[in-house]
């Protein structure tokens, strides 16, 4: 019967998130954290908000918790970061890292899905003050790569090229694709 590993003695390279510096971490400190986060596309814009600890855009959404399901937990995270309510239509990408946020280590798996309103268009943008300084729609020309997470802007930009593409500006379902 083989042994379970044990993480003492292993140190792990985490992404501090707030200095993007490298630092190690005691295995035994690194937790597992689930994230989900929701790319909402209307009009040529994609809704962003401010992080009130990086001032970075970011894309809504965040930790999922242990009883809800990845869709769950970004339904829920998304209101509670921007005011809108949404929907998942489809995971388009999948991230895995080891990060570390206010001296905290994770194994960081990050969920990225395409979601549409469940409200009317007119909602109005409310952000998590303690969280989110700001919440806006903004087009690609509007971001500065450097001012977004590491990937953040690759994807954004993948995600509002396609957008571009559909037909008549319609608002259905995106037909996007991993990777």
């Amino acid at each position: 019967m083989a042994r379970n590993p044990s993480p003492k003695g292993i140190m792990v390279p985490c992404t501090v998130l707030l200095s993007g510096e490298t630092r190690p971490f005691p295995g035994e400190a690194v937790r597992f954290r689930p994230a989900a986060y929701g790319l909402y596309v209307r009009d040529d814009r994609i809704l962003l908000g401010r992080s009130k600890f990086t001032a970075r855009w970011d894309i809504p959404g965040g930790g999922v918790e242990a009883w809800e399901t990845l869709e769950e937990g970004l339904t829920r995270e998304f209101w509670e970061e921007t005011g809108v309510r949404v929907a998942a239509i489809r995971l388009i990408e999948f991230r895995e890292g080891f990060i570390a946020f206010i001296q905290h280590p994770f194994h960081s798996l990050r969920y990225y899905y395409s979601v549409s309103g469940t409200e009317p268009a007119n909602e109005t943008l409310c952000p998590d003050r303690e969280e989110v300084s700001s919440v806006h729609w903004v087009g690609l020309s509007d971001i500065d790569p450097g001012e977004c997470a590491p990937g953040d802007y690759a994807l954004i930009a993948r995600v509002l090229t396609r957008e571009g593409e559909r037909p008549n500006g319609t608002d259905g379902p995106r037909d996007f694709t991993l990777g």
